[in-house]
């Protein structure tokens, strides 16, 4: 494998931004070509950690590369690199060096080629200026077709697909085990030759050329057995990987109108995604290798004592018709266990949460009793389980012994008829024992598959759910984004609810707006912010921003251009600067800047680290009004060109709470857009238009003054609004906004 050059080359004379970030923007809009949108922050990580990759370093390039795109969580690609020259069109699009930088190699235009610098740049050149460039191509790698109906089950699909591409090192797995239970025969016969042969004439020398050979097999069985494990473990830890990053990458994809509400569910369907990885790396291929192992056993038992394999014939399909008897009961127990398993974790999550106001109010209590009720289900239904399992193992261990008591009895009796030596009577119980206990073994398998089939089932629950990406959609990358924000016939939506949240013909935020967003609670103002910020998506009509639809932007195309602050601050576990950061490439002095100007000097000074102060999960020990500080910090370091405030000083006193609305002001653009959702009358400094909410619907809207005057003054809204937008002051801009 090779890897390219400058993912961190110089800048060329269109591109200003600094070399590493333009090489991710080449990789990002490549692999957006390819059907997998990356964000630029992410990438520009990966391919530090793995060493930032470079053109013309051969197999080391590609090593490098393939590291990136692992921590990436794609692992499906083939890399190989090339001349410019040898280039053909199969091969577009690719990676290649110019000018010292990494572009995309998009398409060819007979004797010319067009190059995408992943940051809306794109030049046309004659072919041979990239006669002599390095180029890396990355292409998925093809396996086998799936089954038809993956589209329907992503989860079985993305295991299928893990297994699939390590089908040579399972074979070689399922071999090994199929050549131990040869080796079992092996020691079977070994027995019947020392007591037929070795034993009546003490023939020493045959028996330790006996041993000899057994012992060979022996430690190669040994070595198998261990090779074995090691290979399993290893494909094991390479599927984990694998699937548990794409899993987390589809979950992260997710849009947010489309999220199931119970987090503390979707959290533990997500976990069953480990049981049913754990089912088809364990030792199931060792089981299934030995059923079939079971009969052969039986066909060499024939060969050596004739009617008596017949005893282990009745015995196993005893075994078989107990052990599917009782799997219908165990699926019963795993599936209403499984319903408690996911009741109960939401209980406990919401517990922690909320542990504050339940110890506030008393209620931990009431909680407790609905733990411990949902820990009876679980444990009455394992308990449920255990029992028949307990049963079938034993009535597996009873069949397993009264077989060995019958041969023995049979043997005896064929012994004296002179159709059976010692010998092999010692065989056929040592092979017997090799009988029964597979099949007790692969009907407990079932039960294990049926439960990893629960599991891919609530985990299919969760990849099937609609993301931010739409399949098969080339989503846009505008070089030159503008600010104004327009709304057309919006509807929106929570669910089945029969009224809509948001409902909204027309609104249009112009370049240069400050619109404060005002309304009683649940008005819709929140739901209007995150439609504008894109994280919900209309169920009808559309939002535009620069004149773009924004389900056909790039999502982080969109971030980039648009700061979102919600109500509620999150918090992460790690360090001050990567909350601040959180995913972004920001330099210290602007965080710095952005610090000072909030007011939240104290926190660097109060902690010898400054910016690499630790935060506990969920930003523990800091007050609510140092989360919204922090908030608006993160904002400020972006530099976005609409601003989204949803209460953002609901928890500061006025002081503090002028400070940041100067700091916003200073910061703003002449042609920013900032639209705040509050009821501080301080917010209205930087306003000089109002938008009054009722019912999801903009029932007011105009100068702020105007429309507070006539509001106060006891006029119906849509009176308040026609005078509001008359008055002299509404030349400043008329501006819609929603929260």
């Amino acid at each position: 494998m090779d890897r390219n050059h400058a993912l961190n080359a110089a800048p060329a004379s269109a591109a200003a931004a600094a070399p590493a970030a333009v090489a991710a923007a080449a990789l990002q809009r490549l692999l957006g070509l390819l059907g997998h949108g990356v964000e630029r922050e992410a990438v520009h990580h990966a391919l530090q950690a793995a060493g930032t990759p470079s053109f013309g370093q051969g197999r080391e390039t590609l090593r490098q590369l393939d590291g990136a795109l692992g921590k990436l969580g794609l692992f499906n690609f083939e890399l190989a690199s090339a001349r410019g020259r040898t280039l053909e069109p199969r091969h577009l699009p690719l990676l290649i060096e110019h000018e010292g930088m990494s572009w995309v190699l998009l398409e060819q235009r007979g004797e010319h080629v067009v190059l995408d610098s992943g940051v809306g740049e794109l030049r046309e050149l004659p072919r041979a200026e990239i006669a002599d460039a390095l180029a890396v191509w990355l292409r998925p790698r093809t396996v086998a077709a799936a089954p038809a109906d993956d589209d329907a089950q992503p989860a079985r699909a993305l295991l299928w697909n893990a297994l699939r591409q390590r089908r040579r090192l399972l074979s070689e797995i399922a071999l090994a085990s199929l050549l131990t239970s040869v080796l079992a025969v092996a020691t079977g016969l070994f027995s019947q030759q020392v007591y037929d042969r070795v034993v009546p004439s003490f023939a020493l020398s045959t028996l330790w050329a006996l041993v000899g050979i057994v012992g060979v097999l022996l430690v190669f069985d040994f070595a198998l057995r261990v090779v074995r494990a090691r290979m399993l473990d290893r494909i094991a830890c390479e599927i984990d990987e694998e699937v548990s990053s794409e899993v987390f990458r589809v979950l992260g994809d997710v849009r947010l109108d489309a999220r199931p509400r119970a987090v503390g569910t979707l959290a533990a369907q997500v976990g069953g995604l480990e049981s049913t990885r754990a089912f088809f790396t364990s030792s199931v291929l060792f089981t299934l290798a030995e059923i079939p192992f079971a009969l052969i056993f039986i066909v060499v038992i024939a060969c050596i004592a004739g009617p008596v394999a017949w005893i282990y014939v009745a015995a196993a399909a005893v075994a078989l018709v107990v052990g599917l008897l009782a799997q219908a009961r165990v699926r019963r127990l795993t599936a209403q266990q499984q319903v408690s398993m996911h009741h109960r974790n939401g209980v406990l999550v919401e517990a922690i949460a909320g542990s504050e106001t339940l110890k506030a109010l008393g209620a931990g209590w009431r909680f407790a009793e609905r733990w411990r009720a949902l820990t009876h289900d679980i444990s009455e239904h394992a308990r449920r389980q255990r029992a028949t399992n307990a049963l079938t193992g034993s009535i597996a261990a009873s069949l397993s012994s009264t077989s060995y008591l019958g041969v023995v009895v049979c043997g005896v009796y064929l012994i004296q008829d002179g159709s059976l030596t010692v010998g092999g009577l010692t065989a056929i119980t040592m092979l017997g024992s090799r009988v029964v206990g597979p099949i007790a073994a692969g009907i407990h398998l079932l039960t294990q598959a049926h439960a990893a089939t629960l599991a891919l089932k609530a985990v299919n629950a969760v990849l099937s759910l609609p993301a931010e990406r739409d399949p098969g959609v080339q989503l846009l990358r505008p070089q030159q984004l503008g600010a104004e924000l327009r709304l057309e016939g919006v509807r929106f939506g929570y669910g089945e609810a029969p009224v809509p949240q948001i409902d909204i013909d027309n609104l249009t935020l112009a370049e240069g707006d400050r619109v404060v967003l005002v309304g009683p609670p649940g008005s819709g103002k929140s739901t209007l912010l995150r439609l504008l910020a894109g994280l919900y998506r209309p169920s009808a009509g559309r939002v535009l921003l620069g004149g773009y639809d924004l389900a056909l932007l790039e999502p982080d195309a969109l971030r980039r251009a648009v700061a979102l602050l919600p109500q509620e601050v999150q918090m992460f576990r790690g360090s001050l600067r990567e909350n601040l950061c959180l995913g972004s490439v920001v330099e210290d002095q602007r965080l710095l800047d952005a610090v000072h100007a909030l007011g939240l000097d104290a926190m660097l000074a109060d902690h010898p680290r400054g910016l690499d102060r630790p935060i506990a999960e969920g930003g523990s020990g800091l007050s609510v009004g140092q989360r919204q500080l922090c908030g608006v910090a993160r904002a400020m370091a972006r530099r976005p060109r609409v601003w989204l405030l949803d209460e953002p000083s609901s928890a500061l006193d006025p002081a503090t709470e002028q400070r940041m609305y100067q700091a916003i002001e200073r910061q703003l653009g002449e042609r920013d857009v900032l639209v705040i959702a509050t009821h501080r009358p301080a917010a209205a400094s930087l306003c000089r238009r109002a938008i009054l909410m009722q019912r999801g619907r903009v029932v007011g809207d105009g100068d702020r003054d105007a429309l507070v005057y006539r509001l106060r003054a006891g006029q119906r809204p849509a009176q308040a609004q026609a005078q509001a937008q008359a008055a002299p002051a509404a030349a400043d801009g008329v501006a819609t906004v929603n929260s």
